[in-house]
């Protein structure tokens, strides 16, 4: 096999290992109407990630948008499991897991400043009370 042909492989392989944007995930600049919230580690160095989230509507349906950063790298790769393992609810019905998706800053960015990406739940507003409600817990050793 030609060099060229073998190399147009191996860039075409390591573009799938890539993880993929979702096709409905969007920006919007992060205000004062975010949740502020944090993962904090009992036991290690304390507070681990901050960050900033919201829902919104879109053409009938909820979006979740977030954006944060990581204050302690011993912990990162904890918190980003529990990041994995985030559930969003309304009503107390689940309608997302998974908040990895948040715009990642650096730790000296400030998140009043930042745009989060958002990403539809497919989740539509209902008759009722629609409260949201985002929940994570875990486990993890350091």
């Amino acid at each position: 096999m030609p060099n060229n042909t073998m190399l147009a492989i191996m860039a075409a392989l390591s573009l799938l290992s890539l993880p993929a944007k979702a096709a409905s995930d969007f920006t919007t600049p992060v205000t004062k109407d975010f949740w502020e919230d944090d993962i904090v580690w009992t036991g290690g160095s304390g507070r681990a990630y901050e960050f900033r989230w919201y829902a919104t509507v879109i053409k009938g349906q909820i979006a979740i948008c977030g954006a944060g950063k990581f204050l302690d790298p011993t912990n990162r790769t904890a918190s980003i499991g529990l990041l994995r393992k985030a559930k969003v609810t309304l009503d107390d019905k689940l309608i997302m897991t998974d908040i990895s998706f948040f715009t990642k800053l650096k730790k000296a960015d400030n998140l009043m400043a930042a745009s989060a990406t958002c990403r539809n739940t497919g989740a539509k507003l209902t008759n009722g009370a629609n409260n949201i409600g985002l929940e994570m817990s875990g486990r993890s050793r350091f």
